[in-house]
């Protein structure tokens, strides 16, 4: 087919409106288009724009695009979705990495107010005082209501040694702490044997290098002959499923379920362990707590409704219990889209509802600064009963 360079730009446009905004997708050569929705006043105000707006200039159209993807995303009322531009991309995927630049907290959205997940281990965030459940009232004097996860991380990211400003609200007490950010190395785990019978696993993260990393501890555990795992879970925001269910074949016998993933409309997959279990008979104390999030619900439920006799102890997990997928679009720009849900082998959802511990254990702001750690020393007394 013959195309008029004139039409060029209409074509491309139709295209990245359909296509990148979802009224339309790609079907082999075809670009199909959805029955019962008028797009007349969506090109009728793009032509005023264009014609009326007294400070338009060409040079608009790709914002004017992006602005038009994010208001359909928004539309969708879920925190977790969002539109990334081919920047907000790049800085997602360094975020997947083991290292970038910031001041080393997780965060998420929770009852609507943009929420520190977890400051990480040795991080800025952790050394300013910043906890698990923080709530993030403004960065940098710009107040974070209805701001997009994602652009909060990037506003809070930056290069090492400049600094960010956060108005931070715990309880009723509210605060602004200055932060300078640095390059931070993202922790996987730590293991060593304690009270000379015990196998402590303190996991960072569900990233890439977690499996190989567990699997080389597996062969540790068993070669010392310990029968008692205490996992820490704590601050733990979770990562990729596969990584998850990786750490869960340990644990969980072989053809058990591990998570269904429930895509809505009534449908829901069972995903199971493939073994080898070779935990699955240990005494296991799993510790969380409000920075547990994600995989980390995932692996603290499936341990606990799997393998009788587990013991969850601190406090109750963030509830991030939603499934995400980054679609690539063109240009390098990105869709991040929740597209299922996650449930506990019982079926009971995580999404907003988190998990409770067994035992509850309260780590205060004072035990912290004590260097105290109560719900690891009550681990300890329960796993040697």
């Amino acid at each position: 087919m013959k195309i008029n360079i004139k039409n060029i730009f209409l074509l491309l446009f139709i295209f990245a409106i359909g296509f990148l905004v979802g009224g339309y997708y790609y079907q082999g050569n075809t670009i199909l288009r959805p029955q019962g929705v008028n797009f007349g006043p969506f090109y009728q105000a793009w032509e005023e724009i264009e014609r009326k707006f007294y400070n338009y200039s060409e040079k608009m159209r790709q914002d004017m695009l992006y602005g038009a993807i994010q208001g359909l995303v928004d539309s969708l009322k879920d925190p977790y979705s969002d539109f990334l531009t081919p920047e907000e991309t790049t800085e997602f995927e360094e975020n997947l990495t083991g290292t970038y630049e910031g001041i080393g907290a997780e965060i998420g959205i929770r009852d609507e107010t943009l929420t520190i997940i977890s400051p990480l281990k040795g991080s800025p965030a952790e050394k300013a005082g910043l906890l698990a459940g923080d709530k993030i009232l403004q960065i940098d004097g710009s107040s974070t209501q209805d701001m997009e996860l994602i652009k909060a991380v990037i506003k809070i990211r930056g290069e090492a040694n400049t600094e960010v400003k956060l108005k931070i609200k715990r309880g009723e007490k509210i605060w602004t702490v200055t932060i300078k950010r640095s390059k931070i190395e993202i922790p996987t785990l730590d293991f060593k044997i304690i009270d000379n019978n015990i196998a402590y696993i303190q996991l960072y993260n569900f990233y890439e290098d977690a499996p190989a990393k567990f699997k080389k501890i597996t062969q540790e555990i068993l070669q010392n002959g310990v029968k008692k795992i205490i996992l820490d879970l704590r601050n733990n925001p979770g990562g990729y499923l596969s990584v998850a269910t990786d750490i869960a074949n340990f644990f969980v016998k072989e053809g058990k379920i591990v998570v269904k993933e429930d895509p809505g409309e009534g449908k829901s997959e069972d995903i199971t362990s493939e073994g080898p279990g070779v935990f699955a008979n240990f005494k296991v104390i799993v510790l969380i707590n409000e920075g547990s999030a994600s995989a980390s619900e995932i692996l603290a439920g499936a341990l606990a409704e799997q393998n009788k006799g587990t013991i969850l102890i601190g406090e109750k997990t963030f509830g991030k219990g939603t499934v995400q997928e980054v679609i690539p679009l063109q240009g390098n720009a990105s869709l991040k889209l929740t597209v299922a849900r996650w449930l506990l082998p019982s079926g009971k959802s995580i999404e907003g509802n988190g998990i409770m511990p067994d035992i509850k254990v309260k780590m205060t702001e004072n035990d912290i600064k004590a260097g105290r750690d109560p719900q690891l020393q009550r681990a300890i007394k329960e796993i040697n009963k």
